[in-house]
């Protein structure tokens, strides 16, 4: 009886003992079958503040700037929500034929949580300049990454697009794109018909004054990759204040009249010469005195074009712009 009592412990013992060996096992191979799901569903994304895990399948997408917009009209995706300053037409045509309809999610200075929160996004992609200090709440309510635009030069906002590309498991087709866009502006360099040794000065007419474009900004720089030469140099603009922390230059009279520029191109809106910013700076006594008033080389064009968009497709149209620009001015 002994004997029988002691093996049938023995018994139970082993059985529990198979039991917890088997219940490690699968448990074990449970946690790395997730582990190897996880990694094929999803790309590790680098970006200006840190690493981000993006699903694959990413479609619902939300841009908090117009950059990005034109980089997912380029790569034809079209995002659920734009932070477009509550006005469609800011975005230009070319941008907005490509991407649709689409959900306002406010200002890109300050966009709405609440309304991107709503959309149910796959992936935010957000300013490193403008949105850093959102970032954790934008990243409870989905994957963000956040990327150079605001104050981002031109070849920055290329980097932009290619991380984006990669972020929507589409690299091969970003690259194609950016070949084709290297093509066009090439293309476009060997066709614009103006004299490059002239200075050329980019600035926007605002209501803060002048503000000067320079080969750190996104205009400046892709004026300089179609053969311009810069008006601005460091030893004058020394010292000038900064434009909200981007590369933009506060001109006072002074400065402009000691730069002189020989053409320039004055950004408003909707390319408007009846801007009153504008106005108020042809008032300057100092205005007239400039080569490129007395010689009629300022072109006033669309600030949304030029100084909003930022991209590949904006780019192009710029690029494309000075040809056309150049062209009339060549059969006055």
């Amino acid at each position: 009886m002994k004997r029988t009592t002691i093996f049938g412990i023995i018994s139970i013992l082993l059985t529990l003992i198979l039991i917890t060996a088997c219940g490690k096992v699968s448990n074990n191979g449970s946690k790395s079958s997730n582990h190897t799901s996880s990694s094929k569903d999803t790309i590790e994304i680098k970006h200006d503040l840190g690493t981000t895990k993006v699903s694959k399948g990413a479609k619902r997408i939300v841009a908090l700037e117009f950059s990005f917009v034109d980089a997912l009209a380029a790569l034809n995706v079209k995002p659920v929500g734009i932070a477009d300053d509550n006005k469609k037409n800011r975005m230009i045509k070319p941008l907005r034929d490509k991407i649709g309809n689409y959900t306002s999610v406010g200002t890109r200075k300050q966009p709405n949580l609440e309304e991107i929160s709503k959309l149910k996004p796959d992936l935010i992609i957000a300013d490193s300049n403008r949105h850093k200090g959102i970032y954790k709440e934008l990243s409870k309510i989905a994957p963000t990454i956040e990327l150079k635009s605001f104050d981002g030069d031109y070849n920055e906002n290329i980097e932009a697009f290619k991380v984006i590309a990669k972020s929507l498991n589409k690299e091969k087709q970003g690259d194609k794109r950016l070949d084709e866009h290297k093509k066009k502006i090439v293309q476009y360099k060997q066709e614009i018909q103006f004299d490059k040794n002239e200075k050329v000065l980019p600035a926007v007419a605002s209501k803060s004054g002048l503000l000067a474009h320079p080969s750190e900004s996104y205009v400046g720089q892709l004026l300089g990759e179609l053969g311009f030469k810069e008006a601005l140099n460091k030893d004058v603009t020394k010292g000038l204040s900064k434009y909200l922390q981007g590369p933009y230059l506060q001109l006072n009279s002074e400065t402009l009249s000691e730069i002189n520029p020989e053409r320039m191109f004055i950004m408003t809106n909707g390319a408007s010469s009846n801007e009153s910013s504008y106005q108020e700076l042809k008032k300057d006594p100092i205005w007239n005195k400039l080569d490129a008033v007395k010689n009629h080389k300022i072109d006033v064009v669309d600030r949304d074009t030029w100084a909003r968009a930022r991209g590949l497709i904006s780019s192009e149209e710029m690029a494309k712009e000075i040809v056309e620009i150049s062209k009339k001015d060549r059969n006055k």
